[in-house]
C-alpha cells in the first residue's frame, strides 16, 4: 500500500492501526516535498490545506497520475483533498462551496458494497470548504445538510473519495487544531468551536471502526 501525504500535519492517523492489524506494509510519499509519485496495489491520498484547483506543481502531478491510475483499473481511496483530487482526475468540477464544515457532524450513508457494514447515520470529522460535482459514472455514498456530495465511489468500489475524515484520531486531531486553527475563523453554521471539537474525541473509536469496515471491504474487492 502507498499513502500520499500532502501536508506535514495530516498523516495517516488511524490508517496506520488498520494496516498493522492486517499486516499490510505501506510507504508514505511526501508529495509536498516533491517526492516521486508511485503507487502499490492500494493507494490512499490524504488531505491538505490547499485546493485541487490551485496552481501547485505537485498537485497537478498528482491529478495527472490519478487520471492514468484510475484508467488502468487500480484502487485509490481519497480523503478530503484526496477525494477532490480524484474528482478532478475524473473530470468533475471542484470549487469553493462558499461555506465551511468543521467539527464532528453526522452524515447519511447510502447503500453500496463499500458501506455494507456502516450504519445509516454516521458521525464523522469534517475540515473542508471546497466541494465537487459528483463525478461521472460514480455513486453518491454519503450526504448531509451542509454538503450533498460527502462521499462517492465507482460502482465496483475500486475508486472512492470521502470529504470527511474517517481516519482522525487523538494525535491527528491535536495536530490539525495546532497547525490549521485559523481555518476556524469563518462565518458558517457548520463550524464547531475548539472546545466542541475537542469534546468530540468520544466519537473517534466509532469513526475509526467505520473506516476499518470500509477499508476491509475495499482491499478485498
Amino acid at each position: 500500500m502507498t499513502i500520499w501525504q500532502n501536508v506535514p500535519f495530516e498523516d495517516e492517523a488511524a490508517i496506520k492501526e488498520w494496516a498493522n492489524k492486517n499486516n499490510i506494509k505501506y510507504s508514505v510519499i511526501k508529495c509536498y516535498e516533491n517526492e516521486p509519485l508511485y503507487a502499490d496495489d492500494l493507494l490512499i491520498v490524504l488531505g491538505g490545506s490547499m485546493s485541487a484547483y490551485d496552481d501547485i506543481d505537485f498537485i497537478k502531478k498528482e491529478i495527472e497520475f490519478l487520471e492514468n491510475h484510475i484508467k488502468e483499473g487500480k484502487k485509490v481511496f481519497g480523503i478530503c483533498l484526496g477525494a477532490q483530487l480524484i474528482a478532478k482526475a475524473l473530470k468533475a468540477e471542484v470549487y469553493s462551496s462558499k461555506t465551511r464544515e468543521i467539527g464532528w457532524r453526522e452524515i447519511e450513508v447510502f447503500p453500496h458494497i463499500l458501506t455494507s457494514n456502516l450504519k445509516p447515520k454516521q458521525m464523522v470529522f469534517h475540515w473542508h470548504g471546497d466541494t465537487f460535482d459528483l463525478p461521472k459514472n460514480t455513486i453518491r455514498l454519503a450526504s448531509n445538510d451542509a454538503f450533498i456530495n460527502q462521499a462517492f465511489a465507482t460502482k465496483n468500489g475500486f475508486v472512492v473519495g470521502t470529504q470527511f475524515h474517517f481516519e482522525t484520531n487523538g494525535g491527528s486531531l491535536k495536530s490539525i487544531l495546532k497547525e490549521d486553527s485559523e481555518y476556524l475563523n469563518f462565518d458558517s453554521p457548520y463550524i464547531q468551536n475548539i472546545e466542541e471539537i475537542k469534546e468530540g474525541k468520544k466519537y473517534i473509536k466509532e469513526t475509526n471502526r467505520a473506516l476499518f469496515d470500509l477499508l476491509d471491504v475495499w482491499k478485498n474487492l
